[in-house]
């Protein structure tokens, strides 16, 4: 039976894969900065009170924590991992988490960046697309066990480059969630009544303003790290200079 530590395992997305592995058969332990003890009781897993000894012994670490945190979580822990172990990320950008794992984790020790396009809401994967980025020199075993048990599940699995998948987020992700923002900000400073407008609604204002909705209602922290993708400033760049390149055929 395989071991796992969770790190950011009290957050709703480390929460999830807890479940998920524990699931599966595997030994699951949780740690999160905020020190839920009670979310790992719920879970029905221990919490790892002291990290450190818990990711020496791990034959997974898998990194759950905000984007901006991610780097320094894998710093920690990556050096204290053993060869044969694997560890891992779940953030949505993926160069530098890749970079960190690579540079960190000692020789023998697997690297692979993960990305579930899919939010913890989702009650299992069936259906859902999670990108793999290997990390060169890091790939072996692991890379196939893993796929294999998401794709067991039902998963659509995709395997690009840390570089590829950033650049490719940087449309489907930061270009998407920005420009339903920039709607919704609009909206707000028009003083819009959204609900009364919707006695006039089309289907496609109705889809609109339920994916704004949807996006401003979520933590907006996430949305943030999402716009941190290096890979991100171009796209916005050019989504602006488009606009107002319509503007001025417009007459704006």
């Amino acid at each position: 039976m395989s071991r796992i530590l969770i790190l950011g395992g009290t957050g709703e997305t480390g929460s999830w894969f807890a479940r998920y592995f524990k699931d599966k058969g595997y030994e699951v332990a949780v740690w999160g900065p905020s020190g839920r003890v009670d979310v790992a009781e719920r879970l029905g897993v221990p919490f790892a009170h002291d990290m450190m000894a818990e990711a020496k012994r791990s034959d997974i670490v898998l990194v759950s924590v905000t984007i901006e945190k991610t780097v320094e979580v894998i710093r920690q822990v990556a050096p204290l991992m053993r060869p044969g172990s694997l560890i891992m990320d779940v953030t949505s950008i993926k160069s530098e988490p890749v970079r960190a794992m690579k540079a960190y984790a000692p020789v023998g020790v697997e690297a692979l960046g993960t990305h579930p396009m899919f939010g913890p809401s989702m009650p299992s994967m069936r259906g859902q697309t999670i990108i793999l980025t290997p990390v060169e020199e890091r790939t072996g075993q692991w890379l196939k066990e893993i796929s294999s048990l998401f794709q067991s599940d039902g998963a659509h699995v995709e395997v690009l480059s840390p570089e590829e998948h950033d650049r490719i987020m940087a449309v489907v992700q930061a270009l998407t969630h920005f420009a339903y923002i920039g709607i919704g900000s609009t909206l707000k400073a028009l003083q819009f009544d959204v609900k009364n407008s919707r006695r006039f609604m089309s289907p496609v204002y109705e889809i609109m303003i339920d994916f704004v909705g949807r996006i401003l209602d979520q933590n907006p922290e996430l949305y943030a790290s999402i716009q941190s993708n290096p890979q991100a400033a171009s796209v916005r760049q050019t989504f602006l200079s488009q606009c107002m390149r319509l503007c001025e055929k417009a007459d704006c």
